[in-house]
């Protein structure tokens, strides 16, 4: 089970998220019946096969330096009555930073973030970054920012992906949420 291994509340932003962007729902994979929607796997194969991240990292005097080695995917727009969300594979880049075409980009305002660390198999992280972020927010004083909202998956080089590629089964996701102090 993947548990809560650390939570810190700082200073995040602004900054803008640029990347690939898929309108996309999390559903049970049936081979036969396969959704609508493309799947968020799909799309971080094709940005690491079709240069999407080297096009980024090649933007190095843009790159946030909050998440330097880090990959994001992050997600808003989440709508209740059909379970879509927005969905981006890319990278927190400084404000200036322009946007290429075929790229998208949302402005991510200055906020405090809860920045969790989600320790677990990554099969078991994924479904419960965001329960176990949301409820460590709530145990520690604050309220989620529902009006920035937005939820974001970093994939550092140190936690995720140097173990994740030396065989490694139990990682570290960052999992970062805006948040504010409940008065």
């Amino acid at each position: 089970m993947a548990i809560l291994k650390k939570i810190e509340f700082v200073e995040f932003g602004p900054f803008k998220i640029i990347g690939k962007k898929i309108r996309t729902k999390i559903e049970n994979f049936n081979p036969v019946f396969q959704s609508k929607y493309q799947t968020i796997p799909s799309l971080w194969q094709q940005c690491f096969s079709d240069g999407t991240f080297d096009t980024l990292m090649n933007m190095k005097e843009y790159c946030s330096p909050e998440t330097p080695d880090g990959y994001e995917g992050y997600m808003r727009d989440f709508c209740e009555k059909d379970g879509t969300f927005t969905y981006i594979a890319g990278f927190f880049m400084k404000e200036n930073a322009p946007v290429l075409d075929g790229f998208a980009s949302y402005e991510v305002p200055a906020c405090t973030i809860a920045k969790a660390w989600i320790e677990g198999e990554e099969n078991d992280i994924y479904p419960n970054a965001h329960q176990l972020t949301v409820e460590a927010i709530s145990k520690n004083g604050y309220v989620v920012d529902w009006a920035n909202y937005f939820s974001c998956e970093v994939y550092t080089d140190l936690r995720f992906s140097i173990p994740k590629n030396n065989g490694q089964k139990i990682l570290i996701l960052d999992f970062y949420i805006p948040c504010k102090k409940n008065i």
